[in-house]
């Protein structure tokens, strides 16, 4: 009679988990029905950022950039860093990492990159 062998230690036993990895799938869903809850109630195409995201990125240039964009479609970065009087570098750097996190994207003008907001809506998760 065969003797029965255990699975290789490779192979995860489903119904073992790190405790943290079910937290960021909970939190993960728990930010989806914030986002769909939102739609449902006339906040359609709306971002639903971590807060620890929103407290990383946004910051007093960075949310003059974006206020800017709201009402504006400068041609490409450099337009809209002569246009609030920053250092073409540093605008750079804050769209990209706005792009990062999905709150702006780059619209292909010919030679440059014009930058616009990529969603109507972008609110950061409750804290409770």
């Amino acid at each position: 009679m065969p003797e029965f062998e255990e699975p290789p230690a490779s192979v995860p036993d489903p119904n073992e988990f790190e405790r943290e990895e079910a937290d960021i799938d909970e939190h993960l869903a728990l930010r989806a029905a914030f986002s769909e809850t939102l739609t449902q109630h006339g906040y359609p195409d709306t971002l639903v950022l971590a807060r620890e995201q929103a407290e990383d990125v946004f910051h007093d240039r960075r949310l003059d950039i974006l206020d800017y964009l709201k009402e504006q479609s400068p041609k490409s970065v450099r337009a809209l860093a002569q246009e609030l009087d920053y250092d073409k570098g540093v605008v750079s750097r804050d769209l990209q990492a706005l792009a990062q996190i999905d709150v702006i994207e780059y619209e292909d003008t010919g030679r440059a990159k014009a930058p616009r907001l990529k969603h109507n809506h972008v609110v950061v998760e409750p804290v409770v």
